[in-house]
């Protein structure tokens, strides 16, 4: 089909339902479409430069990757309401049906769907699987991370011999990629529909995959229409139209909440999801996840280049109150490079740093830093726990001379400023590894050279160490080596772990199923009344 003909389509879809996307919309109504009130507007629909947690599973729904991970139900969650969760343990056929890793882990072959097209019309074959991966891989984004699971060289090839296989060959085996390969990020994108509309740049607005949801209409910082795919092979949705409303504003979306404007609402902060505990006609659910909110100090930069002042001012924040008047109880604290529900947490090693002034005091006067100290913290907006932390810091940080200028910025700044190769500032991150490993976390979060530290924290030692993984057979030894990270880690105090998050959303009765995704909630299939 013609870029012409994909764009009457997309037209199409977007005035089927235009009258009603127009219109305040109540919760409950079944009949109505699904409405999600949320805060955070995502800085670009292009799979391949999509990278904040936040962000990555606002696009699940209209990509479908190779692979994908089974469901299992969550505990406690509210009475009437089923949700689930990714068991990661468990990789299953997705767009293919199933799949081989050779034994030396070189080779990955695919077995694809047959027959199936993209809503364009094209072919959605081994070719065009092929010509999406390789545009992945390519892109010299977040996609190439997500492709190459950080294992950046290690494709030699991508094949594919006849219509319904696929054959990923490697340098090298890497038992990350049938994880990354369940990633929204690497879903299958209709190249010849993005060429057919000006090319890549097209993506940042629009959708050219085939997942359960079609884009129907996008308005950037407002709202997102999805309509069911009628051709999508998997279990159809449980909801044929859903209209997200980005809302960045905590004190509207909490207001819509209370008054039942939305099915789901989700970026509440922790404070206004307490208050509607007990809400007529309102649930909250609950997940721990391993994802936390950090502050991220600019390691290359003066003074932050000094571990002792690194380490005077994480003794200089107060956790239990952040706990108590930020998170309201949805979090739990620890210190270290892993959270309390990661693999490779040990409590031994992972325990909270105490809130001790003097303390913070003698190791600042160790550092021979001299006071007072300006620096910026940024934060995102839309992110409404991030200022409370950021004004929490920057009252307690003056008390040791060390003075705080927040900066508040939009999706689009705020991806830049964590992206930048060198970072000047401190940055409060809710962040978190989308593949639930170790190695995954380690080698975008500590990697000297890589975009996505979010510190610049570069270790020679622990990054010799993180390089030796592949070499080991056991868990017990993976394990002893996340040990030796985490000690040099400790020892370094690149960032600062505020709390490890407890994920909330706030659901109305109507709502009867619900799926959280480690890579971002929106698997918007699983949900519904």
């Amino acid at each position: 089909m013609s870029g012409i003909s994909a764009r009457v389509r997309a037209g199409a879809l977007a005035l089927a339902l235009a009258a009603t996307a127009a219109a305040p919309l109540a919760a409950n109504a079944a009949e109505g479409p699904f409405v999600i009130n949320y805060s955070l507007p995502p800085p670009t629909l292009d799979p391949t430069i999509v990278c904040d947690i936040a962000d990555d599973g606002f696009i699940a729904p209209l990509y479908t990757p190779l692979l994908r991970y089974e469901a299992k139900p969550v505990a406690n969650a509210p009475e009437g309401v089923k949700v689930t969760t990714e068991d990661t343990t468990k990789i299953v056929g997705y767009l293919a049906e199933s799949y081989k890793v050779s034994d030396d882990g070189k080779e990955l072959t695919f077995k694809l769907r047959d027959g199936l097209k993209f809503p364009s019309g094209n072919p959605l074959d081994a070719a065009a699987v092929k010509a999406s991966l390789e545009f992945t891989l390519k892109s010299g984004t977040c996609g190439t991370y997500f492709f190459e699971a950080a294992q950046f060289g290690n494709t030699e090839a991508i094949e594919a011999p006849d219509a319904t296989t696929l054959v990923i060959k490697l340098k090298r085996g890497e038992p990350l990629l049938p994880h990354a390969l369940t990633q929204p990020n690497t879903g299958i994108i209709d190249i010849k529909a993005v060429e057919a509309n000006g090319g890549k740049a097209w993506l940042a607005g629009h959708a050219a995959g085939s997942g359960p949801y079609l884009l129907a209409d996008y308005q950037p910082g407002v709202r997102a229409v999805f309509k069911a795919n009628p051709d999508f092979f998997g279990e159809a949705p449980r909801e044929k139209d859903v209209i997200v409303n980005f809302i960045t504003d905590n004190a509207t979306l909490l207001l819509q909440a209370r008054n039942k404007q939305a099915d789901v609402t989700l970026g509440l902060s922790k404070a206004s999801v307490e208050s509607l505990k007990g809400a007529d006609g309102l649930k909250i659910i609950e997940v721990p996840t391993a994802r936390w909110q950090l502050i991220g100090l600019p390691n290359q930069t003066a003074p932050f280049d000094n571990a002792k002042f690194r380490e005077a001012l994480s003794y200089a924040l107060p956790y239990e109150a952040i706990l108590k008047n930020v998170a309201h109880g949805y979090g739990e604290l620890f210190y270290g490079p892993y959270p309390p529900q990661f693999p490779a947490f040990k409590a031994e090693l992972g325990a909270p740093r105490a809130y001790d002034l003097e303390k913070a005091k003698a190791l600042l006067a160790e550092s021979g830093v001299k006071t007072p100290v300006k620096a910026e913290i940024i934060i995102r907006e839309g992110q409404n726990d991030q200022e409370q932390i950021a004004t929490i810091a920057q009252g307690a940080w003056s008390q040791i001379g060390v003075n705080l200028t927040i900066r508040k910025l939009p999706a689009s700044g705020y991806q830049e400023a964590v992206g930048a190769k060198t970072k000047t500032a401190a940055i409060v991150r809710f962040d978190g590894p989308s593949v639930d490993d170790p190695a995954w976390l380690l080698d975008y979060d500590m990697r000297c050279a890589s975009l996505y530290n979010t510190s610049n924290y570069c270790s020679k030692e622990a990054e010799a160490l993180l390089d030796t993984r592949h070499d080991l057979k056991t868990d017990a030894e993976r394990q002893a080596l996340w040990d030796k990270i985490a000690k040099i880690w400790l020892a370094d105090s690149p960032r600062i772990p505020v709390y490890a998050d407890v994920y909330t959303a706030v659901v109305s009765d109507g709502v009867k199923d619900w799926h959280f995704a480690q890579d971002g909630p929106f698997d918007l299939n699983l949900w519904g009344r």
